[in-house]
């Protein structure tokens, strides 16, 4: 039975503490070289409080049974103990980004339901929100809609494009707390499918979300709602190809009245070196390099492609993002404010990216951010119940 318990310990003890390291200080330069550990680093980061309830029972359960008699197990309580530290650091670290976000919002936070108050998932529709998924929208693509479980007809709408690298992903693995936030505060969200690289081009993953703009402009009435504004936003990938079209709207039918960028790449050649050099990019994505296509590279970065009609955006970025770090953002801001449009960087301290990916307390409050800034920024002007 000791003998158990110290390898529960020991193990226990070096993946707690490699977990809570990783979460709490980065262990490759994300400018310098791609790494995979983004993503533990991001669950331990949103479900810290529950990671450290982990910690207390493991090494509750392992000293109980003994396992502090064998020098294994004495290391792993070491281990442990040291991990439980680092995870509280991260819990403090997450409560003070969370103080600093409430200073940006005067409406409610709402809280999570369910299992997600501890694991952050599943992330439930609450009352007052109503889901439709799998709406057919064009070329047999489909979406989500999510609304407020009433009758209104006339909302604004935001259509949000989900990440993935370009070559993946799907709208209900984020974002779910801004959606049901929006909701509530009597929006529209076409949380939309789109074809992946390398099958199609970014050229015409652009043009999908163009076509979903219109589609919320004209399309949306059949599902009982028409539309009063129309804001572009995305995660990711998906930030980088919303802003894109936002940016290379023309006619009317394409503009929105403004634009969400959660944790975006705003320039696909990474001239200035932000992030580490990414082969995917390269190999799945634009299929060419930097030097053989620089003028389509230029066409697909939105850093480089600010003009005096850009709408107004909202950027939001974790600072301790690992994969596309901050510094993406801050010169995509810096480029925006070059040109002297309306633009408001949020830094999210501590968190990694995708951080709304679960359901955390970080993730809600980011959500009614969003909520706030939309309602200044886009339905400033509209009347009291017009909506």
């Amino acid at each position: 039975m000791s003998v158990v318990a110290a390898i529960l310990l020991l193990f226990g003890g070096m993946a707690g503490l490699l977990g809570s390291w990783n979460a709490a200080r980065p262990l490759i330069d994300p400018t310098k070289r791609y790494s995979p550990r983004w993503l533990p680093a991001m669950v331990v980061t949103e479900l810290s409080p529950f990671w450290l309830l982990v910690h207390v029972a493991v090494l509750a359960v392992g000293l109980w049974a003994g396992g502090w008699s064998n020098w294994g197990g004495r290391v792993g309580t070491v281990m442990l103990a040291l991990s439980m530290l680092l995870s509280v650091w991260i819990v403090v670290r997450s409560v003070l980004a969370i103080i600093e976000l409430r200073r940006m919002i005067g409406g409610r936070i709402h809280g999570a339901t369910g299992r997600a108050r501890l694991v952050g998932l599943p992330v439930t529709t609450p009352p007052g929100v109503r889901e439709a998924p799998g709406i057919v929208w064009w070329d047999r693509l489909t979406l989500d809609l999510i609304r407020p479980d009433d009758d209104r007809r006339r909302l604004p709408v935001v259509v949000y494009v989900h990440g993935g690298g370009w070559t993946g992903g799907d709208p209900q693995r984020q974002a779910r707390d801004l959606y049901h936030t929006l909701a509530l505060d009597g929006w529209a969200t076409l949380a939309i499918r789109y074809p992946f690289t390398p099958h199609v081009t970014v050229e015409q993953q652009v043009a999908t979300v163009a076509a979903a703009v219109r589609w919320a402009r004209t399309g949306l009435g059949s599902h009982g709602i028409d539309a009063t504004h129309v804001v572009l936003a995305g995660g990711s990938a998906g930030a980088h190809l919303a802003t894109t079209a936002a940016l290379a709207a023309e006619r009317d039918v394409d503009t929105v009245d403004a634009c969400v960028g959660l944790y975006g790449v705003y320039d696909m050649a990474n001239r200035n070196g932000t992030r580490a050099t990414w082969t995917k990019i390269r190999d799945e994505v634009m299929l060419a390099r930097v030097s053989d296509d620089p003028d389509r590279y230029d066409e697909l970065s939105p850093l480089v492609n600010v003009t005096d009609d850009s709408p107004a955006m909202l950027i939001v970025h974790g600072e301790r993002d690992t994969l596309v770090p901050i510094g993406e953002a801050e010169q995509f801001v810096a480029a925006l404010h070059a040109r002297g449009r309306p633009v408001e960087f949020v830094r999210v301290g501590g968190a990694e990216h995708a951080f709304d990916a679960v359901s955390s307390p970080v993730s809600r409050t980011t959500a009614a951010l969003i909520r706030d800034w939309l309602r200044a920024t886009v339905l400033a002007d509209e009347p009291t119940g017009s909506i």
